[in-house]
């Protein structure tokens, strides 16, 4: 039973939960704000990306092979943040933030990445919002992460 307790989390067959970092859409807005203006330009070096469904794409580059992307509308105020390591022949999400509204969808850019590197594998910790956008794809597999632990595993999209 000891046993049992301390090793409790290798019985589980699910992706690490975490609690949601802004809820309101003033807070997600906020913290879009720093991450465009702020944060990305201090980490890595800015590229434009041309037009998607009507808005900007930007990506910052990072030391060690991270992306941070973002959609922009036209008054260049940031609508969407997502954060991208390299992981296994592609990248896995991190950070995601998005306002409601601007005529798209989160899956909608992750459908646009996978269309980028070829495939896309989750986090290997979720709030209840990513676990959400990962639900909504019926083509998505659970593939074995033996680097993320012993039984653990991540979602992986794929062309």
């Amino acid at each position: 039973m000891k046993l049992l307790l301390e090793n409790w989390r290798e019985y589980l067959d699910e992706v690490e939960a975490f609690d949601t970092i802004a809820t309101s859409q003033d807070e997600i807005q906020q913290s879009l704000d720093y991450f465009y203006t702020k944060h990305a330009p201090s980490k890595g070096k800015r590229k434009d990306l041309g037009n998607w469904k009507g808005h900007k794409m930007v990506r910052f580059e990072l030391s060690g092979g991270d992306l941070f992307f973002f959609v922009v509308d036209k008054e260049d105020k940031p609508l969407m943040y997502l954060a991208v390591a390299p992981f296994r022949e592609s990248y896995a999400v991190g950070n995601v933030r998005k306002t409601k509204g601007g005529g798209f969808y989160a899956t909608d850019v992750y459908e646009w990445l996978v269309e980028k590197f070829g495939s896309l594998y989750s986090d290997k910790a979720q709030t209840e919002g990513g676990k959400g956008i990962w639900e909504r794809f019926p083509n998505k597999e659970k593939v074995s992460t033996e680097e993320d632990g012993k039984g653990k595993w991540r979602w992986r999209l794929s062309k």
